[in-house]
């Protein structure tokens, strides 16, 4: 849950954050690279998800919390925003994929509870995400969003390094 609420914490109020770092470059722009770094992440998943779930999921998330981290501390900067734009994309193009294909592994007599719970719990989390930010972003303003954001995911990775006998069975 800290993955998704992590990512939506930012991702929800990405214009404003863009509009704040002042880049010369529109939230589109930003949006368009998140996206081609996604369809990376996609294909980065769908080739590390049958031998090194696991560890293809500590990457991204560590990755994830790098970029939001960049974002903290590089948001003013048009190349840091376009670069952590794409990996951070890669990051969330490529999670979702690994973490339900762990969550098949993990329950593999009712795969399809698995799949309904992951999406409940993706959709929660973007709702829970969406609010969080926005209350990050009135009490405190766009900077404290990556930071937040980079919580949640470090969070992640901690949740992620200790599941390693339930959250990550081997497969069959």
């Amino acid at each position: 849950m800290a993955t998704v609420l992590g990512f939506y914490v930012l991702y929800t109020y990405i214009a404003p954050f863009v509009e704040r770092a002042g880049p010369d470059v529109s939230t589109g722009t930003v949006l368009f690279v998140f996206g081609l770094g996604s369809m990376g992440g996609v294909w980065f998943a769908g080739i590390t998800a049958d031998r090194r779930l696991r560890t293809a999921t500590l990457a991204l998330l560590a990755l994830a919390t790098l970029c939001l981290v960049s974002f903290g501390l590089f948001g003013h900067s048009t190349a840091a925003v376009l670069l952590g734009a794409f990996l951070w994309g890669g990051t969330h193009g490529g999670i979702p994929t690994l973490m339900q294909t762990a969550g098949v592994r993990a329950a593999p007599q009712d795969p399809d509870t698995a799949n309904s719970l992951w999406v409940t719990g993706w959709n929660i989390g973007m709702a829970g995400g969406s609010l969080l930010g926005g209350a990050a972003l009135t009490r405190t303003g766009t900077g404290a969003l990556p930071w937040t954001a980079a919580a949640l995911l470090a969070a992640a990775v901690l949740t992620a390094a200790l599941a390693r006998r339930n959250g990550f069975p081997p497969a069959d």
